[in-house]
């Protein structure tokens, strides 16, 4: 299935990200490039020829789910983000998100992902499920009760801006305090980007000679 989001960036973290993922799909080339000359694909004809192809192709598949090939965006950003979500707790299973609740990572009370200056670009990621659902959900169900104390605090001070100002210090700060607590899925994806885009490429490795 995939969920695809979007995020904003600085477009120089976004250009980074993306010659990652060049220099991967230009590493993978040589690496196929290699292994069908070790496989004498030149020399095979049918049944022989199909088979070196599917091993090759399975053995590429095989790199590409461990992390040695990362040649989409996603690719590129599962190790970090794994660790990421590993991090905050959030790599388990969770409850589904209640029909009709407001989604994750566009929490009131948030700072969304506009906060901070030079986020202009956007990123487009289609993330697997494996990688999506924990997100999601986790960030849902972990800044709920954040949620429902600022909505508290709202029933209480109004949330208009007259209505602010007659608030008490104490209760500003504890407003703030609150809203400091949630995370949206644009921080922790733009966490993961950044930790991805300052680690030098995971070079895929060149197939061994046959038998070795």
């Amino acid at each position: 299935m995939g969920h695809t989001m979007v995020i904003a960036v600085p477009p120089a973290d976004l250009a980074r990200l993306d010659a990652y993922v060049d220099a991967h799909k230009t590493a993978e080339t040589r690496w196929q490039a290699a292994a069908e000359q070790q496989a004498g694909l030149l020399d095979l004809r049918g049944p022989a020829l199909r088979a070196a192809r599917t091993r090759i192709r399975g053995e590429r598949d095989r790199l590409r789910e461990a992390g040695k090939h990362r040649v989409t965006r996603w690719r590129a950003l599962a190790p970090a983000l794994r660790a990421e979500l590993d991090k905050r707790a959030l790599l388990r299973d969770w409850e589904p998100i209640p029909e009709g609740a407001q989604q994750a990572g566009q929490n009131l009370g948030g700072t969304g992902p506009y906060d901070g200056a030079g986020y202009t670009a956007r990123l487009c990621v289609t993330l697997p499920d494996a990688l999506a659902v924990p997100l999601l959900r986790g960030v849902y169900w972990t800044n709920l009760p954040h949620l429902q104390a600022l909505q508290a605090w709202g029933d209480q001070w109004g949330t208009d801006t007259a209505n602010r100002r007659a608030a008490l210090d104490e209760a500003l700060a504890e407003r703030a305090h609150t809203a400091a607590q949630i995370t949206t899925t644009g921080q922790i994806l733009r966490t993961a980007l950044h930790h991805t885009i300052n680690q030098p490429p995971n070079t895929p490795t060149v197939p061994a000679k046959p038998g070795t």
